[in-house]
């Protein structure tokens, strides 16, 4: 699950592979919990919370876990198992209240999933991918993952088996302190990914240790705090 439901509509509409896939560093992403708060619509109301997990399975493959809640709805869960280090997909889980919505498992050149409609009913199939790919699901770990530089910028090819291939454009605009964090004044770039509805999306990560420190979507902003005791079980 994205760190909150408007990068749902994340991928740009280009769907040509990228020649080049950007070299991608599993082993720069901090390992543990970090948890968000998502500003409401009333000044100093929140509207939920994100609780980001990194676990190290093994050698070779990492597990992503994001749990959120919005506004009193559902519980959401993706469980995401990655290659090490380069952070490709393996196995992507979604679900909603504990029902899984989405399965998919990741092979070679192909996509196989299932997925349960409002019916109850699953529905599996196997669709191809258009070349080396990372789960639309774990963008924010990917762009963390980067080999990131003031003016740098990078072709993602995206997957999701709901929404179908697509390319983001990721730019490293510049270099800022971030203010009003725990630890203080932070070094971070201030990066911008292109959407498929031609929104801007701004991400904050930390030079230091590469923790994503904040998303703005649309105005919308998440940010690195707050309690996320009611999300874990």
């Amino acid at each position: 699950m994205p760190i909150f439901p408007a990068l749902l509509i994340w991928s740009v509409a280009m769907a040509a592979p990228t020649e080049n896939p950007p070299l991608v560093d599993g082993a720069l992403l901090p390992i543990g919990d970090a948890c968000y708060t998502v500003q409401g619509s009333e000044q100093g109301k929140s509207a939920g919370n994100v609780l980001r997990r990194v676990e190290r399975l093994d050698d070779q493959r990492l597990r992503i876990i994001v749990t959120s809640r919005f506004n009193g709805g559902p519980l959401l869960t993706s469980r995401i198992e990655l290659a090490f280090p380069n952070l490709r997909p393996i196995r992507t889980i979604e679900q909603s209240d504990g029902k899984t919505d989405l399965s998919v498992r990741y092979r070679g050149d192909k996509a196989r999933g299932t997925v349960t409609g409002e019916d109850g009913r699953r529905r599996t199939s196997e669709v191809p991918l258009p070349g080396p790919v990372w789960d639309d699901e774990t963008i924010e770990f990917v762009l963390a993952a980067l080999p990131l530089a003031e003016g740098a910028h990078f072709d993602l090819p995206l997957f999701h088996f709901g929404r179908g291939p697509g390319v983001t454009r990721i730019d490293v605009r510049r270099s800022i302190v971030a203010q009003g964090f725990e630890r203080g004044p932070t070094d971070a770039w201030e990066i911008e990914g292109s959407t498929r509805s031609d929104m801007t999306i701004t991400f904050l990560v930390a030079k230091a240790d590469r923790r994503l420190l904040a998303v703005d979507v649309g105005g919308v902003r998440s940010t690195l705090g707050g309690d996320c005791s009611p999300l874990i079980r």
